[in-house]
């Protein structure tokens, strides 16, 4: 249930909140968890139920744990002079004229506290209870900040439509560079996280290796819990076990060698905020056993220490692995599992049951990837010959499945496009690797593309380019990449083991036979330019690089080094990869 709390100089609105929309949950400045309507403090005229300037406000939220989900902010406060913001009033002259300046304070308060929010809590969204538009000036109108215009009474409906939108504009924002998609699993998964995100207990995740599980608990559990803590991240799988307790719970100096100087364990830094531990099926289970201790006690005692010191963050757990299966072989203690509250753990689906998802994950991820600051020089060299940036808008940006078209490509942004074949094929893949294997495709692709697309039109250096102002040349050509059928096949082959080679040896009536190995393919073209891609590997494997003597075993002794080299980029193989993984 979202939770809401409400400054204003009367109580009219926490009234309304409190009795028609029973479907929020206000926050009261006494601190009961009761609800007003029962508490006995109501019928003796309490005050503590909303915030009636800055200064009860501002206390209110320092004493909160987790902030609430919302402001519910009026703009008139008709207070005495002395609680208005802002604090210093010596510049607001004498008399009336003071007079007429304190009056505006008052019309305008809720802008005033709006803009203290903004700076002591710059993540929480507010809805701004107005009559008219015109009230508001030049103040800043951009979500999260909500404006209930034209009613000079709110009523309750108006006010619950208002504040439900404002918090999915919170949330959609917060939402941050998540693709949810349309699966019946991530939609279980979000609703899922929308009930775990406020709740004090541990969450436990669990997914494949790749499928997004550390992104989640960051950016989405922690980002919304409201919590006032660090999030503390930590990856179980790299930390020596011989470290492991001293890097959970600390250790004083001369504890062990090399502990030089007292050392806060995880669980002490994230001290009221979030602990996140991926990979938590790694600890044994001696450090399972102190782990459960620290979780019931909510105090940690360092290495070499006696003193106990308060950790209490909300724990979120990771694994790749079954806990339960883990607990019925014993490697896994019952009760910290039961203590990592496994009837709410939530279960990432990995990326091949989410095949209806594919298209639009794979747009989001080659967008993502286009945007990213390790492409942008060669993105901007590609724009360039487009042929100048200029009036480049990068949120203009597409990604289309199907031929390169100029009608369906934007002339102030970048077009991608992807044929339906290598569609098809990417969706018939397993992603061994999930959204991991996803977002490396993404970028390996467009950079192969780009590169080649770069290397094929390479100006000769000899003919400068004429330095002509932008209006004496022609109108902007659409800036268009395709990423090649054989470049997706190839992104996605099965990978031979670093080192190995392809299995090749002479026959005795001349030529050669090399060993391929062939997944299915979407058609026959396919099937031949990888049949072609690993015999080429094969020849440079076993001609150590040498592209010419590569040529003239294929097509005789007036091939050239060039010849073969144009033939492995047409086919999206880089040479100089080769060479570098050779080495």
């Amino acid at each position: 249930m979202p939770r809401l709390f409400v400054i204003d100089d009367r109580d009219q609105t926490i009234d309304m909140l409190q009795r028609r929309l029973p479907q929020f949950d206000t926050v009261t400045r006494c601190g009961k968890s009761i609800p007003c309507q029962v508490c006995e403090e109501r019928e003796r005229g309490c005050t503590l139920r909303c915030a009636h300037d800055w200064q009860e406000a501002e206390s209110a939220l320092a004493a909160q744990g987790p902030l609430p989900d919302l402001v519910v902010l009026d703009l008139h406060f008709a207070l005495p002079e002395e609680r208005l913001l802002p604090d210093d009033k010596s510049l607001l002259g004498a008399g009336r004229a003071r007079a007429q300046a304190i009056e505006q304070l008052r019309r305008r308060q809720g802008l005033y506290i709006l803009e203290r929010l903004r700076t002591r809590f710059p993540a929480l969204p507010v809805v701004l209870l107005t009559t008219t538009a015109e009230e508001l000036g030049h103040a800043d109108a951009r979500d999260p900040l909500v404006y209930l215009c034209e009613n000079e009474v709110v009523d309750s409906r108006t006010l619950a439509a208002e504040i439900t939108r404002a918090l999915e504009l919170h949330h959609r924002a917060q939402d941050g560079e998540v693709f949810w998609g349309k699966s019946r699993a991530m939609a279980e998964l979000r609703r899922q996280m929308r009930l775990l995100v406020r709740s004090p207990l541990p969450v436990l995740i669990e997914g494949e290796t790749g499928c997004g599980k550390s992104f989640l608990a960051e950016h989405v559990l922690h980002a919304r819990s409201g919590v006032r803590g660090p999030l503390v991240v930590t990856d179980l799988s790299t930390v020596p076990a011989d470290l492991l307790p001293a890097h959970l719970f600390g250790a004083r100096r001369g504890a062990y060698t090399g502990a030089t100087e007292d050392h806060a364990g995880v669980f002490e830094q994230a001290h009221e905020g979030t602990l996140f531990l991926d990979e938590i099926g790694n600890l044994d289970l001696d450090l399972q056993r102190q782990l459960l201790l620290v979780l019931e006690r909510g105090t940690v005692v360092r290495l070499g220490d006696a003193k106990p010191r308060s950790a209490q963050p909300r724990l979120i757990a990771a694994t790749n692995q079954d806990l339960a299966a883990l607990v019925a072989q014993g490697r896994f203690r019952q009760d910290l599992y039961m203590r990592l509250n496994p009837a709410m753990r939530l279960h990432v689906p990995p990326l091949r049951e989410r095949r209806e998802d594919l298209p639009e994950l794979l747009r989001f991820a080659l967008l993502e990837a286009l945007r990213s600051q390790a492409l942008r020089p060669l993105v901007r060299q590609y724009l360039a010959r487009c042929p100048t940036p200029e009036d480049f808008v990068e949120e203009h940006s597409l990604v289309a499945f199907g031929r390169p078209s100029v009608r369906v490509a934007p002339r102030d942004a970048f077009a991608v496009f992807l044929s339906r074949d290598s569609l098809q094929h990417l969706e018939r893949h397993a992603w061994p690797g999930n959204h991991r294997e996803l977002r490396l495709l993404a970028i390996n692709a467009l950079v192969s593309a780009l590169s080649l697309a770069l290397d094929a039109t390479e100006p000769d250096s000899a003919q400068p380019r004429p330095d002509r102002p932008r209006a004496d040349l022609s109108p902007r050509a659409p800036a268009i990449l395709q990423l090649s059928d054989a470049l997706i096949a190839q992104l996605i082959a099965p990978r031979r083991a670093s080192g190995a080679r392809l299995k090749t040896r002479a026959r005795s009536g001349g030529g050669r036979a090399v060993e391929v190995q062939l997944a299915a393919q979407t058609s026959f073209a396919e099937v031949s330019a990888e049949v072609e891609r690993q015999y080429l590997r094969a020849l440079f494997d076993e001609h150590e690089g040498d592209l010419e003597a590569v040529g003239r075993e294929l097509l005789g002794a007036g091939a050239t080094a060039r010849q073969v080299h144009l033939r492995m980029n047409q086919l999206g193989i880089r040479v100089r990869d080769l060479r570098g993984a050779g080495s």
